[in-house]
């Protein structure tokens, strides 16, 4: 397993060998890179290539591919468009497509099949679905008192399955999968090295809704996911919410359960680099510093005007190609 960050460990559904080339997929698009072998922070080729309305609808519960004949190929579009032939790929899903929890346990067993069989037991009313019919993956935090906090990704079988075969019919094996916001950790980690010593929050807003982590001296104390239904989707713009709004109930949270100290920064990955003014008008109300997460502090590219102009819908991508480094 792979050591070096704590994102790299998250969502582990598959083989930990991570190829240089990633993918996103979310409700409106297709998003791929591929990173130079010989250098990290260089992105040899991207693309993002935009999807129907509806075309990827993310759920728990149902197929998240409405037409998958379509998808495929709009995804051998994408992978033309970038001019990218690979035989494997890591892949980001929209994490309304898995349940995350977190689970405060005085002791885990040392079995993992026992282990498995706790974690399913306690998901079993959580969850949409029989849990028989789910991937559950852990990762356990072991807290300073000697307890575990123990974090949960839980997926329908089917839901996973549905993305793995659009890549199959291309020749691509998906070998390495995980939720977007945690590929997006990933990049926060790349360009922070130091977070495993910190307390931090990264706030990532897409135009389907907003996703909350919060980090605390490496290990996940808070997910907070919410999305914007099928209906508000269709006439909403891509644009900011009120960022206090979003930001103010995790804050609270962490002050009141975690901490008494203020967060150590606050990070905030939108489809919009938001205005200086409204980040420095932010870190002053909750007393942290709030910065914009900007891949472009460690990648660069040929193309460095449609990268600087694609940065902020590429992240998750990125953070995932990079994980390999």
């Amino acid at each position: 397993m792979i050591q070096k960050t704590l994102a790299s460990r998250i969502q582990k559904f598959f083989e930990p060998s991570l190829p240089l080339v990633a993918c996103e997929i979310n409700r409106r698009a297709i998003a791929l890179v591929r990173l130079d072998s010989r250098n990290p922070a260089l992105v040899d080729r991207f693309s993002v290539t935009s999807l129907a309305e509806g075309l990827v609808a993310p759920s728990l519960i149902r197929p998240n591919i409405t037409a998958l004949p379509e998808f495929v190929t709009e995804l051998k579009s994408a992978f033309a468009k970038a001019e990218i032939k690979t035989s494997r790929i890591s892949l980001a899903l929209p994490d309304a497509s898995a349940k995350v929890s977190l689970h405060p346990l005085d002791t885990l067993p040392g079995n993992e099949n026992e282990k498995q069989q706790l974690f399913r037991w306690k998901l079993k009313k959580t969850v949409p679905f029989n849990i028989d019919d789910a991937h559950v993956t852990s990762l356990d935090h072991r807290l300073p008192n000697g307890k575990h906090l123990v974090l949960t990704v839980c997926i329908h079988k089917e839901v996973l399955a549905q993305y793995e075969e659009a890549f199959q019919k291309l020749g691509i094996h998906a070998g390495y999968i995980c939720l977007s916001s945690f590929a997006t950790f990933e990049l926060l980690s790349k360009l922070e090295p130091d977070l495993g010593q910190r307390s931090v929050l990264l706030l990532r807003v897409r135009s389907s809704g907003v996703s909350s982590l919060i980090v605390q001296e490496g290990r996940v104390v808070l997910f907070r996911q919410t999305d914007v239904g099928e209906e508000a989707l269709v006439s909403q713009p891509v644009g900011l919410p009120d960022l206090f709004d979003e930001i103010h109930p995790c804050v609270t949270y962490y002050q009141d359960k975690l901490s008494s100290q203020p967060l150590d920064k606050i990070y905030v990955a939108c489809p919009q680099d938001p205005p200086a003014a409204v980040l420095s008008s932010l870190s002053e109300r909750f007393r942290s510093p709030v910065v914009n997460l900007d891949p472009l502090r460690f990648f660069q590219s040929p193309n460095a005007a449609a990268l600087r102009n694609f940065k902020n819908m590429l992240m998750p991508s990125l953070g995932l190609a990079a994980g390999r480094f």
